[in-house]
């Protein structure tokens, strides 16, 4: 095996090994932290496979199931990473547990006979893994404009652009070089590749910003079931800052947040503020992380009023639901349900039979 390639790959390995710990020590508490260290377990068994002598049986298998979970935990990393309220899709569960049921015979059927359906497990098990990294990508872009965290917006970039690629490239580069001769300076490529990253990471993680993933995550495991903090803010507010924050008062008091779609550039532009000031300042002064769930306060509010008014039992929980600016039922649904432990139609009967 080439030398370049031991060296490379070992000091990822090492590299892995070293972020796996501080993860361990700092995050382990925080279900997006145990999924990333998931992910560098895999990844590390993922390049430490290579250098190590053929295994078969139990220790293959105990050796290739961190691997096969890599994309699965990826998608779960990003999903409690960006979800601060919301559990994970009943339905992902299935499909995270349809890539593994396919994905470990693929790899692991004893009986040479059924090579062919191995192979065709194997080709399934492909476009399965690429459809989880996918979902996760996914969860991190569609999540990225109403972060109000600015480290996790950070750290959703860097996921974006760094991680998830090189996740999804590896992927159609094994599919690729299964039915065809790899170069020889393909996996010394990948070793330099995989130990940029990891330095970069490290680098970025242990020294220039330690705290980066901890402000990230979740404060606690129940997010969704306590009452939101107000936090002490490092500074007082300056004069802009309070002006700032007196119009968008206001502006929420005149019901603004009844506007369907809302999105916080768009409230920047009414308010006529910087957005990247109007992030902070909702962020850090009222203790909002996401700026869904700073409208969901005042949208659920009014629909909480509605819904246990008398005069209003006539009209339909959807009706409420697009006045108080809502899409649709589903996530006005959801929102409520998170804040009352009831179904919008549970609150009504319950508030108007009392």
């Amino acid at each position: 095996m080439h030398d370049s390639y031991v060296f490379f790959t070992g000091t990822a390995c090492g590299l892995l090994l070293l972020a796996a710990a501080k993860l361990t020590i700092s995050n382990r508490q925080q279900s997006a932290g145990r999924w990333l260290i998931v992910v560098l377990t895999g990844t590390f068994c993922y390049l430490l496979r290579p250098l190590l002598p053929p295994q078969q049986g139990v220790m293959a298998l105990l050796l290739d199931l961190p691997i096969t979970l890599v994309p699965a935990a990826f998608w779960l990393f990003a999903h409690h990473l960006c979800s601060d309220s919301e559990g994970f899709p009943h339905w992902g569960w299935l499909l995270v547990a349809l890539s593994v049921a396919v994905d470990v015979p693929a790899g692991h059927m004893p009986l040479q006979a059924l090579s062919p359906l191995q192979d065709t497990l194997y080709i399934l098990s492909q476009p399965m893994k690429l459809g989880l990294v996918a979902a996760g990508l996914v969860t991190l872009l569609r999540h990225f404009q109403s972060d109000l965290v600015e480290a996790r917006r950070n750290l959703r970039a860097a996921l974006l652009t760094a991680i998830g690629s090189y996740m999804l490239i590896v992927i159609c580069a094994e599919f690729l070089f299964s039915y065809q001769p790899m170069p020889a300076e393909v996996p010394i490529l990948h070793a330099v590749l995989a130990s940029l990253l990891c330095f970069a990471a490290c680098l970025w993680l242990l020294a220039l910003s330690p705290a980066a993933l901890t402000e990230s995550l979740p404060n606690n495991e129940n997010s969704a079931n306590t009452k939101r903090e107000i936090p002490v803010a490092s500074e007082p507010l300056d004069p802009q800052q309070t002006q700032l924050l007196q119009r968008l008062q206001s502006h929420m008091s005149d019901g603004g947040y009844r506007r369907t779609g809302l999105t916080i550039r768009e409230l920047a532009e009414l308010l006529d503020a910087r957005e990247h000031v109007l992030r902070a300042l909702i962020n850090r002064h009222l203790g909002y992380r996401n700026f869904n769930e700073y409208l969901n306060q005042f949208r659920i509010d009014e629909a909480s009023t509605r819904l246990a008014d008398p005069d209003q039992a006539h009209l339909p929980v959807l009706t409420i639901a697009l006045d108080t600016g809502y899409r649709s039922l589903s996530p006005f649904n959801a929102a409520f349900k998170r804040r009352h432990d009831l179904t919008p139609t549970e609150f009504r009967r319950q508030q108007l039979t009392d």
